[in-house]
């Protein structure tokens, strides 16, 4: 629409605003870049006593910033267990990280089968009391926390899940609105709600099932691990793309809040776990909605330590997630005759398979194990190019490189 003199003043003033209005109303990765990644772990003894120490080993070790901490809380097994420590809170906070909390409704002493922690009983109203007084405390402290109950709820391992104890999908939405209605009645709006199915349903139990609403979830997160070749019943050894890409996109579709990976591992029996660690943080960085990754660090159904050996911890640090290719190509080649490439790759053992193309025609697919050289008959004089590509199991590139050469007419 044209504009009349006298309204050109006036939008001129608004131009500002308007500009703003339209950077909010386009898709986020057009109006900004995704947001760092942030990464997270739980490790053993801390922060129970008050102190990160573990954790701060682990972020040397690591060389990579730990900036959430992760741990338990269960309800049952003694007051000082149950109830709100401030020291334990404060220790992260005091350490400039994020606590997350998960929160427990179990004895974890006795195993699944407890009708005393059945959703029924949340849902009715039974520990109203308890609930509002870890309420209470939290806003005591004044800060951030981020909350994570009843996690992995739609597997079959815990009090809560809703194959046992006469759950249901519906008591589990119904306990979690309750617990949540009454953080907001006590004023505890400084506590984040972090809702956190397994990757992986068990027993027909839907993980979309069990969301309690926009209004009562801040962060969407999920829990998965690479079990290894040993545990074929957990799908044996798996890329990181086959433990989180569907769960990732069925969490996309159930809201617009930031996604969390909040328990991750991965074992060392049946394949490279340093090189499984490069190119978990090579997908994240595809993953737009993702915006923090917790790493499960004990070894306890398997070694899922990051730093159980040095290479291992080396992949975890910023930039080692990046492979490299070489090229080198003979030179002199001549019409009619073959030319050779051959390649050479660094931080690539994800690689399965290495795609080769000639001027932008597929030349050969080589296998991983297979010696990392070609040789093609040349047709054309004049500048050539050769491109290797190095694909993984997920079919996804992991690295790739171009180099020219020149070939005289024979």
């Amino acid at each position: 629409m044209a504009l009349t003199p006298l309204r050109k003043r006036a939008v001129t003033i608004a131009l500002p605003a308007v500009l703003a209005l339209l950077a909010l109303m386009m898709p986020s990765g057009a109006s900004a870049q995704q947001a760092p990644l942030q990464f997270g772990a739980f490790s053993p003894g801390d922060p129970y006593n008050g102190r990160t120490d573990g954790i701060n080993a682990l972020q040397n070790a690591l060389g990579r910033r730990v900036g959430i901490v992760n741990w338990y809380q269960n309800w049952g097994g003694g007051d000082w267990i149950s109830s709100v420590q401030n020291h334990v809170v404060n220790a992260p906070l005091d350490s400039g990280r994020t606590p997350l909390i998960t929160w427990e409704p179990w004895d974890p002493a006795a195993g699944t089968n407890q009708p005393n922690f059945s959703l029924s009983r949340i849902a009715g109203g039974e520990f109203d009391a308890y609930i509002r007084r870890f309420a209470t405390d939290l806003r005591a402290l004044g800060r951030t926390v981020n909350l994570r109950p009843m996690h992995e709820m739609n597997g079959n391992w815990y009090p809560w899940s809703g194959s046992v104890n006469g759950n249901s999908p519906a008591l589990y939405v119904q306990a979690w609105r309750r617990m949540h209605d009454i953080f907001v009645e006590s004023g505890a709006t400084n506590v984040r709600w972090v809702w956190s199915p397994n990757n992986i349903d068990v027993g027909g139990m839907r993980m979309e099932d069990f969301y309690p609403g926009a209004a009562y979830v801040d962060v969407l997160a999920v829990d998965g691990y690479n079990w290894g070749s040993t545990a074929p019943g957990h799908g044996g050894w798996q890329s990181f793309t086959q433990v989180f890409k569907g769960a990732y996109d069925r969490l996309s579709r159930l809201g617009s809040q930031p996604i969390w990976i909040a328990e991750v591992g991965c074992a060392p029996e049946g394949g490279n776990k340093a090189a499984w660690v490069r190119d978990m943080f090579a997908k994240a960085k595809n993953m737009d909605r993702l915006q923090a990754i917790v790493w499960f660090n004990e070894n306890k159904e398997r070694d899922w330590r990051a730093d159980a050996s040095a290479e291992i911890a080396a992949a975890f640090r910023p930039g080692n997630d990046k492979a490299r290719l070489t090229l080198s190509v003979n030179r002199g080649a001549r019409t009619g005759r073959r030319a050779t490439v051959r390649w050479k790759a660094t931080r690539a053992a994800s690689v399965k398979t290495w795609h080769t193309y000639l001027n932008g025609r597929r030349a050969r697919v080589v296998s991983n194990h297979k010696a990392r050289v070609l040789r093609k008959r040349i047709v054309r004089s004049g500048k050539n190019r050769w491109t290797v590509v190095g694909r993984d199991a997920d079919g996804d590139k992991v690295v790739s490189a171009s180099k020219s050469f020149r070939a005289i007419r024979r």
